[in-house]
């Protein structure tokens, strides 16, 4: 009888939790269902896309990133002793060679469009690449993205942003980024740095900011996360090196960092959808220069050609290195068709001019490739940097060494500047130089493309003249890199 009461009650203490727990359950159904009815969405977009951040989530394996050359550039660079170059009688002498027109202001300051910017509302004030910018409070987030993150937390991220006044600020950085002379990777450190002073420098969140505004900019862009650190994940109309990646319908996710180099992982938790209409891929190739605030570097660079000693001035921008210091390694061409900063072209053109003016067109070249030749010391990227890093030209002239392709791509530019001959880059296994099309019969070492002579001009190639191939080099056929 005894047993049979105590069966009796434990029955009925079960049915009482259970029915509790049901309740309980319910209720947290209820609230959860109450909660999603009075969330808000300014586009029905903004709601699937949240509530498909809030399921479609699952790990992904990342797969190592590429490397640009697998054939190791030589330690030491061989060294010739200087000849004198033969000139025909023929040959075209260099003219008056123009100095751009264009003032370059000692300080950049950026006049604010009123349409733009509202007075009245409150401000966040950065200092950008030296330049003060002030964007439109739009929003506070009240949102942790740091003790823990998961599918919920970066759904929740995308809710309060898109609630918030974030075309205004979108503008505003279109406006700034204008006026900067930015490219797509100079949008995304200006919009890292505003991440940084909202959040007090928190990674995760400025990871999520600019996820958030590239996509709202009409760029493809995904987040992911492994264990509490977030990634942002961007394809790119450029092949990128030494960045691992995940794929997506054969495109290539590079897992980007715009302040600090990231640690490897392998697996990473994320989605395969994206948000509709955001479609364009970050490009990394730069047409402009970048309008930046700095301390003035002063260099002096020195070279001989024949019995002649040349020391060459050259001002440049410091605030610049601080813009590559972080650039994704990608294709040369993007290097071999990028322009050198205002300031160091106006320094380079001025002082090279009068000692190009008047001598023969061989000889000019052969001048420049000298210059390029002696003037900066040699180090391989592994020596200088502990990575492969190619070198914008504005970088070449501020860091003590550089190699075999940031000779080549400063020497292309000044070819194409001072004398408007055309150059082609020459990417041969573990080493690039160039080649310039003449207007004078010359032989030499040769490439044809296009059915055109083009003479061979090595940069990295100690005291050789052009026309003069490096010698194991010399029957290697190059991939030809193409400039704009």
């Amino acid at each position: 009888m005894n047993s049979l009461k105590i069966y009796i009650s434990v029955i009925v203490s079960f049915f009482i939790i259970f029915s509790i727990l049901t309740a309980e359950n319910d209720y947290e159904t209820w609230k959860k269902q109450q909660q999603e009815a009075m969330r808000k969405f300014k586009s029905a977009q903004d709601k699937a896309f949240v509530e498909f951040l809030e399921n479609e989530w699952r790990d992904f394996q990342a797969f190592k990133g590429e490397v640009l050359d697998e054939i190791p550039k030589p330690e030491k660079v061989p060294e010739v002793k200087p000849e004198k170059i033969v000139t025909p009688k023929a040959a075209k002498i260099i003219e008056e060679i123009e100095i751009p027109k264009t003032k370059i202001k000692e300080e950049v300051q950026i006049k604010k469009d009123r349409e733009i910017f509202v007075k009245k509302e409150k401000k966040i004030n950065i200092n950008f690449l030296g330049i003060p910018l002030e964007f439109t409070e739009f929003g506070k987030f009240n949102i942790d993205v740091d003790s823990s993150i998961n599918e919920k937390v970066i759904a929740d991220f995308w809710y309060e942003a898109s609630n918030m006044e974030y075309d205004t600020l979108l503008r505003e950085i279109s406006y700034y980024r204008k006026q900067m002379n930015l490219n797509d990777w100079g949008f995304c450190l200006m919009v890292n740095a505003l991440g940084n002073k909202i959040s007090h420098n928190s990674r995760n969140f400025s990871k999520l900011f600019l996820w958030f505004l590239l996509i709202k900019s009409g760029h493809e862009a995904k987040v992911g996360y492994s264990g509490n650190t977030i990634y942002i994940m961007l394809p790119s109309e450029n092949k990128i090196y030494g960045v691992s990646y995940l794929t997506f319908d054969s495109k290539r996710y590079y897992l980007i960092s715009f302040d600090k180099k990231i640690k490897l992982t392998m697996k990473i938790k994320t989605y395969e959808g994206r948000y509709p209409d955001a479609n364009d891929l970050i490009d990394l190739s730069m047409k402009r220069s970048p309008k930046v605030n700095g301390s003035i570097i002063e260099k002096e660079l020195k070279f001989r050609y024949g019995k002649e000693q040349f020391i060459i001035p050259v001002k440049f921008d410091k605030s610049l290195t601080l813009f590559f210091k972080n650039y994704p390694q990608t294709d040369l061409e993007v290097y071999f068709n990028a322009p050198l900063s205002e300031k160091a072209s106006l320094s380079l053109i001025s002082e090279l001019k009068p000692i190009l003016e008047g001598r023969p067109e061989l000889e000019a070249v052969n001048i420049l490739l000298r210059f390029v030749q002696t003037a900066f010391e040699y180090k391989t990227d592994g020596e200088q940097f502990g990575k492969e890093k190619s070198l914008f030209s504005d970088e070449t002239l501020f860091y003590p060494y550089c190699d075999c392709e940031d000779r080549s791509v400063l020497f292309s530019y000044l070819i194409r500047t001072l004398l408007n001959l055309e150059v082609i880059g020459l990417d041969y296994p573990g080493h690039v130089a160039t080649a310039v099309k003449v207007n004078t019969n010359f032989k030499g070492d040769n490439v044809i493309y296009k059915n055109e002579k083009y003479i061979i001009c090595d940069p990295t190639f100690i005291n050789a003249n052009l026309g003069k191939s490096m010698p194991k080099f010399k029957n290697v056929k190059p991939e030809i890199i193409v400039m704009g």
